[in-house]
């Protein structure tokens, strides 16, 4: 995945918060590692096995973005360059 893909990712995200599933709204550190390495989730950036899983606060509710150890610097680089761009 590159930035361009995953800031696209990300403004769809952001457009429909529902495509992402609803997480707990007390979710903390052993709620993530639960998820990450007692479930089996897809990485929502190119489909491999989700190595990380992290929290979305959204106008939906929190939803869980699940990712890969390789999209998910990219996913963060582009999420970083998107809040730059909207101050």
């Amino acid at each position: 995945m590159n930035t361009a893909a995953a800031t696209g990712l990300l403004h769809l995200i952001a457009a429909e918060p529902t495509l992402l599933p609803a997480a707990p709204q007390d979710a903390e550190g052993d709620t993530l590692l639960r998820r990450v390495h007692d479930e089996h989730h897809s990485c929502l950036g190119c489909g491999h096995t989700a190595s990380c899983a992290v929290i979305v606060h959204s106008p939906a509710g929190d939803r869980w973005l699940d990712l890969c150890s390789s999209c998910w610097p990219t996913i963060r680089r582009a999420n970083d360059v998107t809040d730059e761009a909207n101050p």
